[in-house]
């Protein structure tokens, strides 16, 4: 259980502080009385072990004050000790806020963390499990998951070239391209205006690039030549005058010209093997490029992640069941996947590869704030894959809305009397976050199974 020790001493009677320690008090009283009717109660916890998936929107960042209290970090601890393993995403590299949160969780909590992802894409964002030490055990297996040449995350829009280091644009002749284009951006505090995603003006006809001093024309791999008569080490090159193009050549730029940044995932993913009971299993937690929903292109960069990663892990997966045919450990991938919908393409991309989302989390309407977006999924790799003992057997699922209990509509003058209902939503998503927590509560004791294989055997001779 959670250790509440700063509700314990009390302030002067009208002052924010004695109001801070009441309605956290009040809140959490309301909090566990959800929880425990939320969750199965005929669940035996001594033979099942629940795995949570919560987004915790830009936890560690400083958006709205940040988490300003220990509030909020006490409502997300009690939600929390609910589960066994809980994968947390968006913990940005200021990690003081999540620290505070794992005290609160007490010392049976630990916890293993990925460095953070230094590219815009990523967010300065880190992969976390959270987990209980007298329920499962880490064991001490986790890495991070990288593409290899050949099937690396090439953007569905087209690559970006850096113009920079020489490297220029050269528009027509009297060609002005200013102008008001559609935009997302971000308001700061300052008034200014930030942009949040790429603005793409299209170049007219006639727009060509200077190359700086260090440029190449490659002559592709594999291309048929002609060796000179009498000379070794030196072939004959056809290059066509005025224009060069087709698939025997490429331009090699000096440095780093091109814009990686989608070679890789926007964010790295994560996955740590657990045991818990009889139980072995390795989890993948990902968070999934996200761009723009009305954005076709950004869509299919979203739908070619989730496609990449299944790839990558059904692939691992594979490989081990063929080496140990035996292998009982479950493979399975959770997070923010960012999926529209079941029936979405996003949601095809995330069960192709082997992996199956089972149908207790599938019937779950979403689990975004207003429950309309599937944003957040948890899939397993062939689970009804015969494995001996082990199997992945469902006890339960669900997401748990908080803001019935907590940071309530009803509360607005409580918090932020200010504010429109609209900024108070936008408000309460920075100091708990814009999802809700996601779980799924497997059996893992599988005594019996074991007996009976273990009496199938048949005596040697």
């Amino acid at each position: 259980m959670p250790f509440y020790s700063r509700l314990r001493k009390s302030f002067a009677a009208g002052s924010a502080e004695e109001v801070t320690r009441k309605r956290t008090i009040a809140g959490l009283r309301r909090l566990r009385t959800a929880l425990a009717e939320h969750f199965p109660r005929e669940s035996d916890r001594m033979t099942t072990v629940r795995i949570g998936t919560w987004n915790i929107r830009e936890f560690g960042n400083t958006t709205h004050g940040g988490r300003d209290s220990y509030e909020p970090l006490y409502y997300m601890a009690e939600i929390i000790s609910n589960f066994d393993i809980a994968a947390i995403q968006e913990v940005r590299d200021d990690m003081r806020e999540f620290l505070q949160l794992r005290q609160i969780l007490g010392p049976d909590w630990d916890y293993i963390a990925t460095d953070v992802t230094d590219h815009g894409a990523g967010n300065s964002e880190r992969m976390v499990f959270l987990f209980n030490r007298n329920r499962v055990r880490f064991r001490n297996i986790a890495g991070e998951l990288t593409l290899p040449d050949g099937k690396k995350v090439l953007a569905s829009f087209g690559e970006r070239i850096r113009l920079e280091n020489g490297i220029k644009l050269k528009l027509p002749d009297g060609v002005d391209l200013s102008g008001i284009y559609a935009a997302t951006s971000e308001a700061k505090d300052s008034g200014a205006i930030t942009l949040a995603e790429d603005v793409e003006i299209p170049l007219p006809a006639g727009s060509s690039l200077a190359l700086p001093e260090g440029s190449a024309l490659a002559v592709t791999k594999g291309t048929k030549v002609t060796r000179p008569a009498d000379t070794r080490g030196k072939v004959n090159i056809d290059v066509p005058v005025g224009t060069v193009d087709g698939k025997r050549f490429r331009l090699r730029f000096p440095g780093e010209a091109l814009d990686e940044s989608f070679k890789q995932f926007a964010r790295t993913p994560f996955m740590v093997s657990f045991q818990a009971g009889w139980m072995k299993i390795d989890l993948a937690t990902v968070h999934i490029f996200f761009g723009n929903n009305e954005d076709a292109k950004l869509l299919a960069q979203r739908r070619r992640e989730i496609a990449r990663l299944t790839e990558a892990l059904g692939e691992r997966a594979e490989r081990e069941m063929e080496s140990d045919p035996d292998n009982p450990v479950l493979t399975a991938v959770l997070g923010d996947f960012n999926i529209i919908s079941a029936e979405h393409e996003t949601m095809k991309a995330l069960e192709d590869h082997g992996f199956e989302v089972p149908e207790a989390i599938r019937a779950i309407p979403g689990s975004n704030v207003p429950q309309d977006k599937a944003y957040d999924q948890i899939a397993f790799w062939q689970p009804k894959r015969d494995r001996g003992y082990v199997r992945v057997d469902v006890r339960g699922a669900g997401v748990f809305d908080f803001y019935d209990h907590v940071y309530r509509l009803d509360q607005r003058d409580m918090y932020q009397p200010e504010r429109s209902e609209g900024s108070y939503k936008m408000w309460r998503t920075y100091k708990m976050s814009d999802h809700l927590p996601m779980w799924i509560e497997l059996s893992s004791d599988f005594s019996d199974a074991y007996l009976d294989a273990c009496d199938a055997t048949q005596p040697t001779e």
